[in-house]
């Protein structure tokens, strides 16, 4: 694939522009990469999903400039050397886009061996725990099974099946409870998604990791768990790649949530009284209901017994295993309760209802 000087705006940005605006781009090119270039149009650095990742946990804002968190030992090569480089090769170490920069510095264009490599499907696969009660959202819940109630006019569960297809996901798991045959019943095998659903029914409460284990013998690869429930805009194969660029044998999904204070909350030292900050807000890092899990780890899930996606969390830290975080900075919304629901309503056509989706 060759990338000429008309579409380089898709594939590079200004050091000075902010990371959030970048995660935007690399969201609508698809590549999930973007070249960064200074005021003199000049290569100085290429930034990645994993790059701004990274950077927010380690205290970047999304305001600021991705000069900070950007890599600043691009990949690049001159436009003599393209004669000779072999693009399977350069693919087989991961980079998916080569700038080919002229002798001033500036990009003079973008090759890539493969123009549709983010729409190839993959075979991890993708488990769904889609057997909840949800008994919050009753009465809507009381015959329609929570991940099959309508948000923009299509089920939850719809919008999350055709989400995993766009990022090249397959082989999906169900695991169901709660009027199971009406999930069933809908989805199907999946074909008419493009997908290969299979499902397990908890014949009882298994927690919200529990169930995964009776598919041990099918979960061969790194794979994802998620809620059933959840909206959000997020790339779920960046989940996967960053556990797998990690190593890790966990990677959990974190949203940012702020909680503001509605008093003011005294800073002491001993009885004195050392200031006063006034209704403040915190913000906190919540598991986001999305893990990426490697298969050797569901040796420490009990079968058949109740347990939680937490009780895992806490034996693989306290055994020192890899667990690590992954930032979810955009869009997410847990459909929990009815101002969730209304919520979720009211964001669907802003949000998924785009012509590149």
């Amino acid at each position: 694939m060759f990338i000429d000087k008309n579409a380089l705006h898709l594939f590079s940005a200004k050091d000075s522009l902010s990371i959030r605006e970048a995660m935007r781009l690399i969201e609508g090119n698809k590549k999930g990469q973007l070249f960064v270039i200074n005021g003199e149009n000049k290569l100085v650095g290429s930034l990645s999903d994993g790059d701004i990742r990274r950077g927010i946990l380690e205290g970047s804002q999304l305001e600021d400039p991705i000069s900070k968190v950007m890599n600043k030992k691009p990949f690049f090569i001159g436009i003599e050397e393209q004669k000779t480089l072999d693009l399977r090769k350069v693919e087989e170490k991961g980079i998916k886009l080569v700038p080919v920069v002229d002798s001033s510095g500036e990009i003079h264009h973008i090759l890539s061996s493969d123009p549709e490599k983010s729409a190839i499907a993959i075979q991890n696969p993708v488990v769904l725990m889609v057997g909840g009660r949800g008994i919050r959202l009753e009465p809507l819940t009381q015959t329609i099974p929570k991940p099959l109630l309508k948000v923009g006019n299509k089920p939850i569960l719809q919008t999350i099946l055709e989400r995993l297809y766009l990022f090249g996901f397959r082989n999906i798991y169900l695991i169901t409870n709660y009027l199971s045959e009406s999930i069933e019943e809908f989805c199907g095998d999946g074909s008419r998604f493009g997908l290969n659903i299979q499902y397990f029914k908890e014949e009882k409460k298994l927690g919200t990791i529990g169930g995964v284990k009776f598919l041990e013998d099918q979960l061969n690869l790194p794979f994802l768990v998620m809620n059933g429930d959840l909206l959000t805009s997020l790339n779920y194969k960046s989940v996967l790649d960053f556990h797998l660029e990690h190593q890790a044998q966990l990677t959990i999904g974190s949203a940012s949530f702020e909680t503001k204070i509605p008093y003011g909350v005294i800073q002491t030292e001993g009885c004195k009284v050392k200031s006063i900050l006034e209704k403040p807000t915190y913000t906190f890092r919540i598991s986001g209901g999305i893990y990426a899990l490697s298969p050797e780890i569901l040796s420490y899930i009990p079968k058949g017994h109740f347990f939680d996606i937490t009780d895992l969390m806490e034996i693989l830290l306290k055994e020192n295993h890899s667990v690590v975080a992954f930032p979810i900075e955009e869009y997410w919304l847990d459909i929990g309760q009815h101002q969730d629901y209304e919520k979720a309503n009211h964001d669907y056509q802003s949000l998924f209802n785009k012509p590149s989706l």
